[in-house]
């Protein structure tokens, strides 16, 4: 089930400084019910001003894991791991070496492209494919039509991969 909504409705054109319409949601409120029965709910807003940040929470039978950033400006830098089992207080966990990106770069999105596009040629290289992979993206693009379709709708939608 998906809440789609434009709350700034028109931002200055870049090049005229006019306000200009704006055609494309920038926050989104979904509820998912996995096959295997977890609920997941997802807040996502790109205009949220004064906005808590990025995060991510799980909640499960044996514990809980917090991964977060409350810098508004980069999603990808900064990230801290809290976690607890068996209904102690959360802790600081380390990140991994191997998930931290190598390089730090002023603009964010690179690190996560670079991975991306590096991960693609090694695949290519040794001739297989392997997540994420082209397959993802079709996938990713499904779920945000369905999205699209239950905010029209405003009905839930099922969602039956089409590869």
């Amino acid at each position: 089930m998906a809440q789609l909504s434009t709350a700034i409705p028109q931002r200055p054109d870049p090049a005229t400084g006019a306000p200009k319409p704006v055609d494309a949601d920038d926050t989104c409120s979904l509820i998912l019910d996995l096959a295997n029965g977890a609920t997941c709910q997802l807040a996502i807003s790109s205009v949220t001003y004064a906005g808590r940040g990025h995060w991510v929470e799980v909640y499960g039978d044996n514990g809980t894991l917090v991964l977060g950033s409350d810098n508004l400006k980069d999603y990808v830098h900064g990230f801290r791991l809290w976690g607890s089992q068996g209904g102690a207080a959360l802790e600081e966990i380390s990140i991994p070496d191997r998930l931290q990106f190598p390089t730090t770069y002023a603009d964010g999105r690179i690190a996560p492209f670079v991975r991306i596009v590096d991960h693609w040629v090694k695949d290519i290289e040794r001739g297989q494919a392997t997540a994420p992979s082209i397959t993802e993206g079709v996938i990713s693009q499904q779920l945000m039509d369905l999205a699209h379709h239950s905010h029209q709708t405003h009905q839930w939608v099922d969602f039956k991969p089409v590869l």
